[in-house]
């Protein structure tokens, strides 16, 4: 497995992981229901991250977003590997912007806490934390399809599946639809209970789904110079041996 690979498999798990724990300490403390959010919406992601001890937890997704912006990083050198010559400026841009939207995911985590509690007391706060966790999913969706975009103009060069491009399209699209209709949802006044957590549940979802098929993308792709060493190594070891079996 390569650095890439594990990169791309962390940016997926470690947020399910620590989601899935901060719901069930909050269900246990009786903070949250037991349900099937997706469906439902009867609990927002950012529920479970309230009340201590699982605020704690939470606050590991710190580590989850600095993973997406790795992420963003191996996506621009693979990108760049390809046709070895420096990323047009909107690819650049693009890797960049991304990146940056991590920041907007660490200041939308860092407000959170029973300091927020209770909500009514706390809009600043809570409108804080809704822009720019809004900001960060709206950079993202985009991002990740104007990456789908690239991959197919170079997908030729890249040597990748059609389904891995057709994916990435078609989780940025959904993302995108997802967050105009939430704002119009809200700008029309026409929100119903459980809409805004069903929404929040889903583009969290597809945004960790679209980050773990870089993993299948990336089987062959090497970050490191250590891992290209590597990778040359047992490329010549392997056509020695070949030739040894030829002879």
């Amino acid at each position: 497995m390569t650095l890439p690979q594990r990169v791309a498999l962390f940016s997926f798990i470690f947020p399910v992981v620590i989601i899935a724990i901060c719901y069930y300490l909050s269900w246990k403390g009786g903070h949250v229901d037991l349900c099937n959010p997706y469906i439902t919406g009867c609990e927002a992601i950012t529920a479970t991250g309230i009340y201590y001890p699982a605020a704690y937890v939470f606050r590991g997704l710190i580590v989850a977003y600095v993973s997406f912006g790795l992420w963003w990083y191996c996506a621009g050198a693979w990108l760049q590997s390809v046709r070895g010559e420096p990323l047009k400026p909107w690819v650049k841009n693009m890797v960049l912007v991304a990146m940056s939207a991590s920041v907007l995911a660490v200041a939308s985590l860092a407000v959170l806490g029973e300091n927020m509690v209770p909500k009514a007391e706390h809009r600043d706060l809570w409108r804080f934390h809704v822009i720019t966790a809004s900001l960060f999913f709206l950079i993202t969706s985009a991002c990740q399809i104007m990456m789908a975009y690239r991959m197919n103009q170079l997908k030729q060069q890249l040597d990748i599946k059609d389904w891995s491009i057709r994916l990435k399209v078609a989780l940025g699209v959904i993302q995108l639809i997802m967050l105009v209709a939430f704002v119009a949802i809200n700008l029309l006044g026409l929100k119903a209970s459980g809409v805004e957590e069903i929404f929040e549940w889903w583009l969290a979802t597809f945004c960790a789904i679209f980050f773990l098929t870089g993993f299948w993308d990336w089987k062959d792709f090497r970050l490191t110079r250590l891992e290209k060493a590597e990778a040359e190594q047992q490329s010549l070891k392997v056509d020695a041996e070949f030739q040894g079996v030829q002879s």
